[in-house]
């Protein structure tokens, strides 16, 4: 891995056309793949009530799409570095599509959910260019800014799902419901399609071969990291739960040692073992996993006390969330900015502090809110302050942590990279969940606002702390580069 430099002076020049036009493309690939990854949640009434689906049915719609998502991350990444950017973009677009205009056909709630496996497949292929093709066509004076944008539309993206789905069940367009937030995407997928020979360079891919054996075992590990964390705890936490969980380690110590096995060979490892030696990636690797923890199942929890608690519709439920997003995208456009003139380490401490001092400011504005009138308009402020925090964080992190790496390796390590982050929101949902249920296995419909407003501060306590655990890490982080320079 190469060293990291010191953040630039100036604020970076604008981007030329074709660089412009490639970070317009892949940016909007990122939007429509994060948009999905949340679209589900406003549309649960929708789909049990049309489908026929039961609460687990729902439960894996969503987990089928971020498990499979997740696991073949790192592979698809990797397939990036050996085959092209190009031509890998273009696969995931199609396939992506494809899964797309199956999920909006379904007759079913078993035809849905294998749909959504396939979309997540879909998009672990996809979504790891997006990430090397800015790290490599973008030059390091302007990587700042590109990544901003990044963050931006991630920003965006987590929260117009949900605005976009509301939209359009209100909507009903044609009486189909909720399977336009589906739909949607085939159009916007044909364009990328069309654009992408004449955007995306055709980046020469490593002359070696996939590994296969290694990209098997990672994914094993994954499924049996993620599937407990997933579903574990709407299942009462079964004995083949914690047998996954038990095979983690053992999976972690193989696929080291066949990488270990392979560098040595001169044969070209999923991983080189070579990341794992910098501090610095580690330690970042850590903050993904914690820092996300906190981030993404925070809107699913909230939505569920709007929906259930206080009979919010899908498009009241994403108009409450609006604030959030609209805080992280002002700060995300600038933290190019931010950066260059107060480093990057700094900015992201900021971010961090931010959201825990938002997040506890959610639970003051919760514990005086005891009726939950006016309740999305009382919990915008701390909402759009929150958001700030996220800005601050999303584009700088992911630009710190790259800007060590080979552009050989990067689409495996933007790979590594989106794996912590769904891995950080799996871990969320199942700790926030424990605080927030605390053991309720019912129907949703039976708890109140009151008992939801309780469950909501608990979840938010573990969001905090979280938050805090971030922060701490980010001094280490800095501690790190420092050191390594």
């Amino acid at each position: 891995m190469s060293r990291s430099t010191a953040p630039a002076a100036t604020v970076p020049d604008r981007f030329p056309p074709a660089e412009r036009k490639t970070a317009a493309l892949v940016l909007g690939a990122a939007f429509m793949l994060l948009a999905d990854t949340s679209i589900v949640n406003v549309a649960i009434p929708s789909l049990q009530r049309d489908l026929g689906a039961s609460v687990p049915d729902v439960q894996l719609v969503v987990a089928g799409y971020v498990v499979a998502y997740a696991v073949m991350l790192i592979a698809g990444g990797r397939l990036g570095d050996l085959y092209g950017r190009r031509r890998m973009f273009m696969i995931g677009t199609v396939s992506f599509t494809l899964a797309s205009l199956a999920c909006g056909l379904s007759q079913g709630p078993e035809q849905l959910i294998a749909a959504r496996v396939w979309q997540g497949l879909s998009a672990s292929v996809l979504y790891p260019q997006v990430i090397a093709t800015l790290h490599i066509v973008i030059p390091p004076e302007r990587r700042g800014r590109a990544f901003a944008w990044l963050g931006a539309v991630i920003s965006c993206a987590t929260i117009a799902g949900p605005i976009i789905a509301g939209l359009l069940i209100a909507a009903d367009l044609d009486g189909l419901d909720w399977r336009p937030i589906f739909l949607i995407n085939i159009p916007v997928g044909i364009v990328l399609v069309a654009l992408a020979p004449r955007t995306v360079p055709a980046h020469k891919g490593l002359r070696l071969r996939l590994d296969y054996l290694g990209s098997l075992t990672v994914v094993l590990l994954l499924v049996a990291l993620l599937v407990p964390l997933t579903i574990g705890r709407d299942r009462g936490w079964p004995w083949w739960g914690w047998a996954l969980l038990a095979c983690t380690p053992v999976l972690l110590t193989v696929f080291l040692r066949l990488e270990s096995a392979l560098e040595r060979r001169g044969r070209s490892p999923l991983l080189r073992p070579g990341l794992w030696t910098d501090p610095v990636f580690r330690l970042a690797l850590a903050l993904y996993l914690v820092y996300f923890s906190a981030v993404i199942p925070f809107f699913l929890y909230f939505s569920i006390t709007l929906q259930y608690g206080l009979g919010y519709g899908a498009l009241a439920t994403a108009l409450a969330m609006t604030p959030y997003a609209v805080g992280s995208t002002l700060t995300s456009l600038r933290s190019a900015r931010t950066v260059a003139r107060f480093g990057a380490p700094r900015t992201i401490l900021a971010g961090c502090l931010v959201c825990a001092v938002g997040s506890a400011l959610m639970i003051a504005t919760l514990g005086w809110n005891s009726s939950g009138r006016h309740f999305g308009w009382a919990m915008a402020p701390t909402m759009f302050f929150t958001g700030l925090g996220l800005g601050l964080v999303l584009g700088p992190l992911l630009n710190f942590v790259l800007a060590r790496v080979r552009h050989d390796d990067s689409g495996a390590v933007s790979g590594v990279l989106s794996t912590a982050q769904q891995l950080g929101s799996s871990l969320g949902v199942a700790l926030i969940g424990l605080a927030f249920f605390r053991g309720f296995h019912g129907d949703l419909t039976a708890l109140d606002y009151p008992a939801l407003r309780t469950d909501m501060m608990l979840g938010l306590a573990v969001v905090v702390t979280a938050f805090v655990l971030a922060s701490a890490l980010v001094p280490l982080i800095a501690r790190g580069s420092r050191d390594g320079r």
